[in-house]
C-alpha cells in the first residue's frame, strides 16, 4: 500500500534570524524534519515549532555548525500548526523541509 504524505517547506534559504510562515498539519503526523544547511563557518540555531496551548513551542531544537543535512524523526506529535524559526545565527543559510504521513488518520 502507498503511504499518502504531506509535504511542506518551512524555511527555504534564509540567511538571517526570525520565524517563517506556519503551515497547518492537523491531518498528518509521523514527521520527518530535515535541516539543511549551506555556507556556514559558525553556524546558527534552527528550531521547529508546533503550535500547542494557544502558542508556538520549539519541539526541535538544532545547533548547526557546519554544511550539510540534519534529519530528525518525530513519532510522537499530532500538531495543529508547525513552521521554522533561525532563532540565532551568524552565519549560513538555512532551509527546513518536514514530511508526515496522513495514513493512520
Amino acid at each position: 500500500m502507498l503511504k499518502s504524505l504531506q509535504k511542506i517547506t518551512l524555511l527555504n534559504g534564509v540567511s538571517a534570524t526570525g520565524a517563517g510562515s506556519s503551515f497547518s498539519v492537523e491531518r498528518a503526523k509521523g514527521w520527518t524534519f530535515a535541516i539543511a544547511s549551506t555556507s556556514v563557518t559558525t553556524g546558527a540555531t534552527v528550531d521547529v515549532e508546533a503550535y500547542i496551548g494557544g502558542a508556538f513551542r520549539v519541539i526541535h531544537s538544532q545547533a548547526v555548525t557546519a554544511d550539510g543535512n540534519v534529519v530528525i524523526r518525530d513519532d510522537h506529535g499530532h500538531y495543529e500548526k508547525l513552521r521554522g524559526n533561525v532563532s540565532a545565527r551568524t552565519d549560513g543559510t538555512y532551509s527546513v523541509f518536514i514530511t508526515g504521513t496522513t495514513d493512520s488518520l
